[in-house]
């Protein structure tokens, strides 16, 4: 078993690890092994360790040779190794992290360099004054004193490449969770592209009604040049009936857009959407400035309150919501604040507890709610867009220049507003949200003129109105009744919005304005074990109608034991007062305790139009990756009487070259047949490689020989046979841990590095090359010419003194690709303490093999 020892000051398992490496494993390696190790000053708290070594089947002669190296703690090998950095349990980088030998006292120390104290945070302006120096180290020395940073301690895991860092938090930069640093983004490879095709194909066949088939082909093609991002999206559409065929071909989009780090935001040239956050979204051709709340941490998007507050002394925060911890953390004496709290306005009002260094404490709650208009204290949104509409053919294009934002202004209240002008157009909205103990609130009024004096509509002349908007949500804590979303909309008959005039400008006439809209969810949590309550509605009118539009929903949910049960009943109805009411229940069964066993669902509903129907469906994921997914069906309807029965199959497999669906279905006399086919086409500095789909950003991973090795997280994607993968689900402006699990590959091929963490920016393709070292592998057992093992712990090195691996018990060593090559083993400084030897695979010898995991095997002579 491997165990990881933290070092800190006075600490009493430093004996733990040379123990564990007396233990070895047969499959010795440097790597193979966890060994902590610590600065000089903390290994003077520790003591050496002593060893029985009549434990060891080792000759006399040789055993004071093999315990002396692990006889210290901090006993890693000396050298460079490639290690992930991480400071209180937070990944910050990977560098090449030194280990030296201590000859003094034995064993080995990191080298803390200034690189390392950037990248773990250190705030150098708040060390002691005696320590304010270290700032001042020259790029490529080593801490020698750790003691100047109070507190702060490390730790080097040989077998992990992990290095850690314990830095006390007052002696850290302040940043938001989560925060990845700018610096730390990646653009990807300068010049790369992709294609994501989706193709589907339909046969419908109705009985004794002839057959038609129809096919679509959508197709979104990038290039990236640098930072910039070219994108192009169309599709192609085509029905056959008989001998009638109609074909359309459509550009949905064509763009080109890069980042302005900077400004947090993003920069698009071409045919996008205006924001919907202020005005209602419309497409557009021209040029637009848009922040772009991705670029923030998680910790710091949306809307949460700043949590304030004093200390009397070093005293713990922790701060509860709905009575789960959500935060907790650490402050010196004095004020402090707390400004990153995640967004969770939707759960209630917040409970902060102070607790003082001789355990008194204090509480005080915070009103807690939001809707979507909130933003934190000094955060803003904007964006600029200047171009002209694009719409469909029965409306005008006009120009038009948009510009929106908003801006918090304190703790609870968020001011916004924006404008929009364009020939013979003008409108303009100015609005506020705030968060109180009553709930959140967002109230706006907006004003639009329009001219269409010289148009076909002159009828209308000259027409003015305004919007007015009410936004509200609120959890009810005494009985958890959470109102997540209420809002009412009035407009008078003159209001208009930007599209509308664009198409009433061309055809003359106005469409129905609208009224007045009303939409509200509210959902209930009932006793434990009794499951929810859930209410959702919403219901307009329009001007120059008489009626209204209305849609409500009432649900029941609830678990028992392994199955889910819910219950639904709905009610529409249009302006001609004809009203639909339909009742759903439905039940959902796994078939087995695993995650991945397969579920039974079943449905059954009703109206009061007399339509019944009921289905029950079968249907989960399969593979040994859990890349394919199924379902079956089969149904009953009765629509006034009459009955009908329909059943159907649908499959998909997702793979490294995309993914394959089929579907079969009859109801009613009509069978319908489905096939698609989708995935990405990556074009890259190696080539071309096969993919999914590609998302907004990508990497392809290079791993030379490791084909059949999978990506992990991404189901069914493999390294093929160039020894290229693409994951193709990144998350920009965040870390994203990308992983190559060698489960399949070949016995033949190890990976020098399995992880490697990216923070792409939106639209990046980044190449990610997982170093590989190839060769046949062979278990050596190494005897000394006395016929004697060769000693435990003895360094084995290539002839140019290049480190290999180290000797394990009974003189078993693995090595790769070094048969033939001259080789040495040496356990000491002196001449005498150092043999030479070689070995040769014979043609017989074991042959590697993925499936039965077995390794060659030989001898040699150390001489």
């Amino acid at each position: 078993m491997k165990k990881k020892c933290e070092i800190v000051q006075e600490s009493n398992f430093g004996n733990l690890k040379p123990l564990s490496l007396i233990l070895f494993s047969i499959f010795s390696s440097p790597f193979a092994f966890s060994d902590s190790l610590q600065t000089a000053t903390q290994m003077q708290a520790l003591n050496n360790v002593e060893f029985n070594s009549n434990l060891l089947d080792l000759p006399a002669d040789s055993k004071k040779a093999a315990l002396q190296r692990f006889s210290s703690s901090g006993s890693a090998l000396p050298g460079s190794y490639r290690a992930d950095v991480y400071v209180n349990e937070y990944w910050v980088a990977r560098r090449d992290v030194l280990i030296r030998e201590n000859k003094e006292k034995g064993g080995s120390n990191i080298c803390i360099t200034p690189t390392l104290l950037n990248d773990i945070g250190l705030d150098f302006n708040r060390l002691p004054a005696e320590s304010q120096s270290l700032q001042n180290l020259p790029a490529n020395s080593c801490l020698d004193n750790m003691a100047a940073i109070p507190g702060m301690s490390a730790s080097f895991d040989g077998g992990a490449l992990r290095l850690d860092f314990g830095l006390p938090q007052i002696y850290q930069l302040r940043t938001a969770r989560g925060y990845v640093s700018p610096d730390k983004w990646t653009t990807g490879t300068p010049v790369a592209g992709f294609l994501n095709y989706n193709l589907n194909a339909y046969h419908n066949r109705q009985d004794n009604a002839g057959e038609n088939s129809q096919y679509y082909l959508n197709a979104l093609a990038g290039l990236n040049l640098g930072a910039w991002r070219l994108r192009y999206n169309g599709s192609l559409s085509q029905q056959l009936s008989g001998d009638n065929r109609q074909t359309q071909y459509q550009r949905l989009s064509a763009y080109a857009q890069r980042d302005l780090t900077a400004w947090h935001s993003t920069l698009t040239v071409g045919e996008s959407y205006t924001p919907g956050d202020l005005f209602n979204s419309f497409g557009f051709r021209g040029v637009q400035i848009r922040s772009d709340d991705r670029m923030l941490p998680d910790s710091v998007r949306g809307y949460a309150p700043i949590v304030r507050g004093v200390a009397e002394s070093n005293a713990k925060v922790a701060i509860r919501q709905g009575g789960n911890l959500i935060y907790e953390t650490t402050v010196p004496p004095g004020p402090f604040q707390i400004d990153d709290l995640y967004n969770t306005g939707y759960a209630g009002d917040l409970t902060v507890t102070v607790t003082e260094s001789d355990g008194r404490s204090k509480e005080f709650l915070i009103p807690y709610a939001a809707v979507p208009q909130l933003l934190r204290e000094g955060m803003d949104r904007f964006s600029l867009t200047a171009g002209e509409l694009r719409a469909s053919q029965n409306s005008s294009k006009p120009g038009f220049v948009q510009g929106n934002y908003q801006r918090g202004i304190n703790n609870s209240l968020t001011m916004y507003g924006g404008s929009l002008a364009a020939n013979h157009y003008f409108a303009a909205q100015l609005g506020a949200a705030v968060s109180t103990a009553a709930g959140a609130f967002a109230v706006d009024v907006s004003h639009s003129q329009a001219d269409f004096s010289n148009s076909p509509a002159s009828a209308l002349g000259d027409m003015k109105g305004q919007s007015y908007r009410v936004t509200y949500s609120k959890l009810l804590a005494p009985t958890q009744t959470n109102v997540t979303v209420a809002a009412y909309r009035y407009s008078t008959r003159g209001y208009m919005e930007f599209p509308d005039f664009a198409y009433t400008q061309m055809q003359g006439s106005r469409l129905a304005p609208l009224k007045s809209r009303f939409m509200v969810n509210i959902s209930q949590p009932l006793a434990a074990g009794w499951g929810n309550l859930n209410l959702s509605g919403s219901t307009q009118e329009y001007w120059n109608q008489s009626g209204r539009d209305l849609q409500y929903q009432f649900g029941y949910g609830n678990v028992f034991k392994s199955f889910s049960y819910g219950l639904t009943a709905s009610r529409s109805k249009d302006v001609t007062g004809r009203h639909i009411n339909q009742y759903m229940l439905s039940i959902t069964v796994p078939l087995g305790k695993s995650t991945y066993a397969p579920t039974l669902s079943s449905t059954v509903t009703a109206d009061n139009q007399h339509n019944r129907s009921g289905q029950v469906s079968l249907s989960g994921v399969a593979g040994e990756l859990r890349n394919m997914n199924y379902s079956v069906y089969a149904g009953n309807t009765d629509q006034n009487g009459d009955t009908s029965e329909s059943y159907g199959a649908y499959g998909q497999y997702s793979g490294s070259l995309g993914s394959l669906t089929a579907s079969i279905s009859r109801a009613g006399g009509n069978t319908q047949q489905m096939l698609g086919v989708n995935g990405g086409m990556v074009f890259h500095p190696g080539g071309v490689t096969l993919s999914q789909t590609v998302g907004e950003a990508i990497a392809v991973v290079e791993a030379k020989g490791a084909e059949g090795a999978s990506l992990s997280n991404m189901n069914g994607t493999r390294i093929n046979s160039q020894g290229y993968a693409v994951a193709t689900s990144l998350m920009p402006y965040r870390l994203n841990d990308i992983s190559v699990d060698p489960k399949s590959m070949s016995e033949d091929v190890e990976l020098q590095e399995s992880s490697s963490k990216i923070a792409p920016t939106s639209g990046a393709i980044v190449m990610v090359k997982f170093p590989t070292k190839q060769g046949k592998a062979a278990m050596v057992n190494v005897k000394m010419a006395s016929g004697d093992n060769a000693p435990l712990g003895a360094d084995v090195l290539q002839a140019d003194g290049t480190p290999v691996t180290i000797i394990g018990q009974g003189g078993m060593t693995y090595l790769r690709g070094l048969d033939g090559q001259p080789l040495r083993v040496r356990w000491g400084d002196d001449s005498k303490q150092q043999c030479s030897f070689s070995y040769r695979l014979p043609a017989d010898a074991q042959t590697a093999s993925s499936e039965t995991t077995q390794l060659r095997k030989t001898d040699a002579v150390c001489q």
